[in-house]
């Protein structure tokens, strides 16, 4: 499979010289070669005929698939801006910004710990500064996002400062892995909900969000037997309510859980920098709750209620993808990167006051685009990317947040209905 598109999401075009250097010789097949080639077992599962109650099923219930339409649709056009935008200097960051950013992290941080220093003892004032504080973690990991990106700092002898202010808003801030989140996240852009296989959108057995995982999701069952049948009416049991406990899980729990795989990952990679950032934001964390809080009842309150606020953060990094299409390796190839990541990601309109607030989330069929562009040149080019997609004929998909959300809860509804309807023999 070509890869050069997704090679050139992540290096700027100097990256691209310098491989030429090593170049040893050019890959070539026939087109009679290439028709041979033979799936992966996770595409064969993700493209497996569904039984007959689940097809009956998906006839009433689910929403016809699109076609995988004409090969490349708006990839030359889209190619062709990724070489202006070079050209223009757009991939350079405005530092201005970002310090700025960086300077409504420390504030908030600031406000929360003020809040809960006056002399006054009340629930308002503890609601508030749980407010303040989600805000100021949600800020960090938008800093931490556009720095692991490359979009915060220039391009050349970045590495070390790099890594320093993604470990300081990620990990210190926020308490992640900034490395576990940079191989995954890096994953995603460059196969976006490929079933079973992007690492950020992969919810088994909790949430199917497209009918294309349900032979995935078999792949992982026990291989005969009641066990099998045991495990799958499990998986139905938990799928079934997913429409109602989609919410509740990512603002409840979904705070503790990245948490925790953040420090099974970096204890399993030994990744020492990470363990290091994630120990001083529970050292700081655990002295804010500690020392500016009275009671063990306050403080458990606050905890809870804050975790909680800091899940809204999922959802929004959740609802610019799930419940559009998804595509295996294949489909991918006929589609061409720019009519792939239109179909698997969706906008959030927001107006000039709100925009702080989604941290460029809200752009995201652009940031999918341009990874490296940094946030406050993703407005300045979405009408060129518009103008592609209606040349192109490719939907660009653009919808307030509450919209997406009931979007994504209907689709969640009726692909809990065609599962009822598969059995796992």
């Amino acid at each position: 499979m070509d890869a050069t598109d997704q090679f050139e999401l992540f290096h700027p075009p100097r990256a691209a010289d310098r491989l030429r250097a090593l170049r040893i010789g050019k890959f070539t097949t026939s087109p009679a070669a290439a028709n041979k080639s033979s799936p992966t077992p996770i595409e064969e599962a993700a493209s497996a005929d569904m039984p007959k109650a689940a097809s009956e099923a998906a006839g009433e219930a689910a929403p016809a698939p699109p076609a995988v339409a004409a090969a490349g649709l708006g990839l030359d056009d889209y190619r062709a801006l990724r070489k202006q935008l070079w050209e223009e200097g757009a991939f350079e960051p405005r530092l201005g910004f970002y310090a700025c950013k960086q300077l409504l992290v420390a504030a908030l941080l600031a406000l929360s710990v003020g809040v809960l220093w006056s002399e006054s003892d009340s629930t308002a004032q503890l609601v508030l500064a749980a407010v303040l504080l989600a805000l100021a973690l949600q800020q960090a990991a938008f800093l931490g996002h556009d720095t692991l990106h490359n979009g915060v700092l220039s391009r050349r002898g970045i590495s070390a400062a790099r890594d320093l202010l993604g470990q300081l808003n990620a990990g210190a801030v926020l308490g992640i892995s900034s490395t576990m989140w940079l191989n995954e996240h890096n994953a995603h852009h460059a196969y976006t909900l490929r079933p079973h296989q992007d690492p950020q959108f992969t919810y088994f057995p909790l949430w199917l969000q497209s009918a294309k995982e349900i032979g995935c999701w078999m792949a992982e069952l026990p291989k005969e037997g009641v066990s099998r049948r045991l495990a799958w009416r499990g998986v139905k049991l938990l799928v079934r309510v997913q429409h109602i406990t989609f919410l509740p899980i990512v603002l409840a729990i979904g705070r503790y859980n990245f948490l925790a795989i953040s420090w099974v990952y970096a204890v399993r990679a030994r990744a020492w920098r990470d363990m290091l950032a994630m120990g001083a934001h529970l050292l700081w964390f655990g002295a804010f709750v500690a020392l500016l809080l009275p009671t063990n009842s306050q403080r458990l309150q606050f905890v809870v209620l804050h975790y909680s606020l800091v899940g809204i953060l999922h959802v929004q990094l959740l609802v610019s993808h799930l419940c559009t299409e998804q595509f295996t390796a294949a489909e991918e190839k006929s589609l061409g990167l720019f009519q792939f990541q239109l179909l698997t990601t969706r906008n959030i309109s927001s107006e000039w006051w709100s925009h702080w607030f989604h941290g460029g989330l809200e752009l995201q069929i652009e940031h999918h685009l341009f990874p490296q562009l940094p946030r406050h040149q993703l407005r300045a080019i979405a009408p060129r990317v518009r103008a592609i997609a209606d040349r192109a004929g490719v939907p660009y998909k653009e919808m307030p947040f509450l919209t997406a959300v009931r979007i994504c809860l209907e689709d969640l509804s009726v692909l809990a209905k065609l599962l009822n309807g598969v059995d796992c023999a």
